[in-house]
């Protein structure tokens, strides 16, 4: 792998269109990985996540060690990427790095969970002597909370929480990086500008010849696929916590240009402090919550696999052939009075 590799990361909160931006780095020239290697598209985002299913797998296994699901509003705990339990998730990701992006100059990724776990993704590239750029997603909470509660059933409030820690906490890591905000709506608005724009920032050529990315684009990019679109004063009318309707005001502004200015940085670093210390509170009960949740679904996968013997007993040759004997054998025991004498 040469000292030339460049990745960029797509990161934001889940229904964001993260996918979007994803596709659209993708037809601008940016490598994403082989048609096998992505999530499956399901009916909830019918253009495709474009997200691979071994870094969700990844990104999945990392939060599990650390007692949480992807739908968090706790944040992790401070400097967690350099604890000894996370150095094999860290040498593991070096390799993966290493096996599946070494023939790229040019590649991207995407999984709303890096939001999250930016710190490991940054230490494995570091010590690789990659180049990284991030394109920050940005959609309105109040679109986000819609989606959610859709597609998952969760409460806004829930949701507005998940989408706090995600922006506060991938924010809070964008130090020593180069980076560019885009929104969603801008995007399908006029995805031109908003494209040009992470062309220039993160320094992706954009082709001489844009006649096939024009028309990609203009086939990709469909508003009939945006089933939501807020404003400001539909996330206040919606009662939205006051630290969600604060950072999302100045993150409409940073939008508008391509660095964050001197406000958001200390905003959001106030709220961020905020929030660890009164995470705090609650982290004991957060943990015994996960801890109980693997319980469950410990059990549910027990249940379902005994359903499954039992419905492949119930459909067995031996069970078909052997109907007419258990009938018999019925029969017999009511004649002897066997269910008299069981009951008595």
């Amino acid at each position: 792998m040469t000292k030339k590799s460049k990745a960029v990361f797509i990161i934001g909160m889940h229904r964001s269109g993260t996918s979007a931006v994803t596709r659209s780095i993708n037809l601008l020239g940016v490598y994403l990985g082989e048609d096998t290697a992505f999530v499956t598209q399901l009916s909830d985002n019918p253009l495709g996540y474009w997200e691979r299913s071994d870094i969700v797998n990844f990104n999945g296994r990392l939060l599990d060690q650390m007692k949480k699901d992807w739908n968090t509003v706790a944040p992790l705990p401070e400097e967690w990427h350099k604890s000894d339990e996370i150095k094999p998730f860290r040498d593991e990701l070096v390799e993966f790095i290493k096996n599946n992006f070494s023939d790229h100059q040019l590649w991207a990724w995407k999984d709303p969970r890096i939001s999250l776990l930016l710190p490991i993704w940054k230490d494995a590239l570091d010590e690789l002597g990659i180049r990284s750029s991030i394109v920050f997603v940005i959609r309105n909470p109040l679109d986000v909370a819609k989606s959610l509660n859709k597609r998952d059933g969760f409460s806004y409030d829930k949701s507005f929480g998940i989408w706090f820690n995600y922006t506060t906490t991938a924010f809070q890591n964008l130090s020593n990086l180069t980076y560019t905000f885009i929104h969603y709506d801008r995007l399908i608005h006029d995805w031109e500008s908003e494209l040009r724009r992470c062309s220039s920032v993160l320094d992706i050529p954009w082709p001489n010849d844009d006649s096939q990315l024009r028309k990609n684009m203009n086939e990709f990019i469909r508003p009939d696929l945006r089933h939501s679109f807020s404003g400001m004063n539909e996330l206040k009318s919606a009662n939205a916590p006051r630290p969600v309707i604060k950072l999302y005001e100045l993150l409409l502004k940073t939008t508008e240009s391509p660095q964050p200015n001197k406000e958001l940085n200390s905003v959001i670093g106030r709220l961020s402090s905020e929030f660890y210390s009164y995470a705090r509170f609650f982290q004991f009960d957060m943990d015994r919550l996960w801890e109980n949740g693997q319980e469950l679904a410990e059990l549910d996968m027990r249940l379902f696999k005994k359903h499954q013997q039992i419905e492949a007993l119930l459909t067995s040759y031996s069970w078909k052939v052997t109907k007419p004997l258990r009938r018999l054998i019925a029969i017999y025991k009511k004649a002897l009075g066997y269910n008299n004498i069981q009951s008595s």
